[in-house]
């Protein structure tokens, strides 16, 4: 088993930029080489890339799937752009990880071990495909609208699940909502100075695989604890920066407010004894927390004391975190992460993921959403629906794959859906014929700058990989 050829490929592929709408670059490598090996390639209008490799097995046929897109994600301080600079990554007792950024594992590890498989001529097998598809992390768009003609293959291997001693069998819903508030900037007040308020190093994560572990998001928190001092140190807010990615937990949050001069020393008492509170309370999953207040001289205007309040209430109105659970699989049923707040000249721009193990909770959850913007005369709109797959535990795949795992590796294998979104959801839709499942190796922290990957899990999956081409049924 060439195991180095993973760890050639995951180097590769962090060496070429493939975020969320940037992905070229990445298909024309994998393009190229998979032309190179003796494939045949197909592409569509999207950036879709189709790979089939004739085999010499007459076991059914096997497509592969990954996503060629990965989230960037940086440190304050960082300055790398994630347009043209590579990963900069290292190994740590066993595990890759970046500095100071995503280290974009999911999918960079599973579409490495997808090359080594197609590239790796010792391997016997049958008819394989492969098919690597774009903007999975924002949009989805290359699952929904994948050609109905490409897979041909009755089995479907996603390569883009975080535990390797998990075999998917099922996937949640998701949408991304938008909601949009007018409001009015007002002249500051006399006596009044600007101040930034900062909560920042929470440990983020994916909305979908780590809202469970309770960690802060930073623009709901600082929004909670403005709600709490606002009344008796009423302040205007200026602007908000924090990050943009729905699907990912935001870890910092800093906003921008104008306040009397003469309160700035009460109000900055009573916001620290609030953040300890918080910082208490998630000692243990989110311990790095820090609370930065400064004085800063901010160039817009603050909005009025009636929007500011407005604002602070609506964040506060909304979801946020874990709804409903899944006493059966101990899984979350529905989740919101709100990942995406910005004020402009006169708008206040906010994102949400809604998520849903079913598709009639996801109305629910969007149902409020709309309700809540309706009465207070905001804008909603509702984008990249993506469907799940309901779980099925007689998986005729996912039953192969596991007992493969324990005959050949003594490796115990359990069958579970997951929260989260995985293409096959979307891709099912095209093809209700093909049996799905989801595997990969461990990944920790995915869409943060802790991210990192096991490189023993990879050799794993690998090698499982191996042993069900051969035996595949």
């Amino acid at each position: 088993m060439k195991q180095n050829l993973i760890l050639k490929y995951f180097s590769e592929i962090c060496k070429i930029p493939h975020v969320s709408g940037q992905e070229q670059a990445l298909a024309n490598y994998i393009i190229k080489l998979l032309k190179k090996n003796k494939c045949k390639v197909q592409t569509d209008k999207l950036g879709n890339v189709y790979v089939f490799k004739q085999g010499k097995l007459k076991t059914p046929g096997v497509c592969f799937q990954g996503h060629l897109d990965m989230v960037g994600e940086k440190t304050l301080e960082s300055n790398h752009n994630f347009k043209t600079d590579p990963i900069d990554f290292y190994e740590d007792h066993g595990w890759i990880r970046a500095r100071d950024t995503t280290l974009g594992a999911d999918n960079a590890a599973g579409l490495a071990i997808i090359l080594a498989i197609f590239t790796d001529q010792a391997i016997v097998h049958g008819p394989i495909e492969a098919i690597f598809t774009v903007q999975e992390e924002t949009t989805t768009i290359g699952a929904i609208k994948l050609s109905n003609e490409w897979i041909k293959s009755p089995y479907l291997i996603n390569l883009d699940s975080s535990e390797s001693n998990v075999i998917t069998i099922g996937s949640g819903w998701s949408s991304d909502l938008y909601g949009a508030l007018t409001v009015t900037r007002k002249v500051r007040d006399q006596d009044t100075t600007d101040l930034s308020v900062k909560i920042k190093n929470g440990v983020g994560g994916h909305s979908g695989t780590n809202i469970q572990l309770n960690t802060i998001n930073a623009i709901v928190e600082i929004f909670n604890i403005f709600r709490i001092v606002f009344n008796k140190y009423p302040f205007r807010i200026i602007d908000i920066k924090s990050t943009a990615q729905l699907n990912a937990i935001p870890p910092y949050c800093d906003v921008t407010i104008s306040i009397k001069r003469n309160q700035v020393n009460h109000f900055k008492k009573i916001i620290l004894n609030q953040f300890n509170q918080l910082s208490i309370i998630h000692q243990h999953n989110d311990k790095g927390i820090a609370l930065v207040v400064d004085n800063v001289k901010a160039n817009n205007e603050p909005l009025t004391n009636q929007d500011t309040i407005k604002l602070i209430n609506l964040v506060c109105a909304t979801n946020n975190g874990i709804n409903s659970y899944d006493t059966t699989f101990n899984i979350p049923n529905t989740s919101v992460n709100l990942g995406k707040l910005t004020i402009n000249k006169n708008e206040v721009q906010f994102g949400w993921r809604h998520r849903s193990n079913n598709e009639y909770d996801l109305n629910k959850l969007n149902n409020k959403l709309f309700s809540l913007f309706e009465l207070i005369k905001g804008k909603t709109r509702i984008a990249n629906i993506s469907a799940g797959i309901t779980t099925n535990v007689n998986n005729r795949l996912a039953l192969q794959v596991q007992r493969i795992a324990q005959t050949h590796f003594n490796h115990s294998m359990i069958l579970q859906p997951i929260h989260a979104v995985l293409e096959i959801g979307d891709i099912s839709k095209r093809y209700p014929e093909v049996t799905f499942i989801s595997i990969g190796p461990n990944i920790k922290f995915p869409h943060t700058i802790r991210e990192t990957v096991e490189i023993s899990s990879m050799f794993f999956i690998y090698n499982l990989l191996v042993e069900v081409l051969k035996s595949i049924k």
